[in-house]
């Protein structure tokens, strides 16, 4: 391992703490960390969820947490993939608690659907990366 690998490393894992630290604490910061207990909605009803699937920064932006939680893992595969997807739904289960608890969005089920699609979207750009990478390392011979 060389040393700007490692101080990369370094530089990355700061920064990814310090983007999830700050989308955490940014919701209570609006409402000056005022909370109440949160009233959520867990209905899953089509009404509910075709209005949902309408938020297209939740899309962006919870494709982008994913794909950067996955840039934390020093390999690309289904294991990565799958904590990084575990991760993307749990900032948003916390993100709509925050929701409810601030009173400063609504606390519905259906909302974790874009967050979930964002990181789905953004696995289908990263599939073909991991194939293609799978069939070069199987042309290269042992030795």
């Amino acid at each position: 391992m060389t040393v700007g690998f490692t101080r990369f490393s370094r530089w990355r894992r700061w920064a990814y703490t310090l983007v999830v630290i700050v989308g955490v604490l940014r919701i209570p910061a609006h409402a000056h960390f005022r909370l109440y207990a949160p009233v959520c909605d867990l209905r899953m009803a089509w009404n509910n969820s075709r209005l949902s699937l309408h938020k297209v920064p939740h899309f962006v932006l919870f494709g982008a947490f994913f794909l950067f939680t996955v840039w934390q893992f020093d390999r690309l595969d289904r294991r990565s993939l799958s904590w990084s997807l575990v991760a993307t739904l749990a900032l948003g289960i916390l993100v709509e608690l925050e929701e409810g608890a601030t009173r400063t969005g609504n606390c519905r089920l259906p909302d974790l659907l874009p967050d979930l699609g964002g990181a789905l979207i953004a696995t289908a750009f990263l599939l073909p990366l991991i194939l293609l990478r799978n069939r070069a390392a199987d042309r290269i011979p042992p030795g």
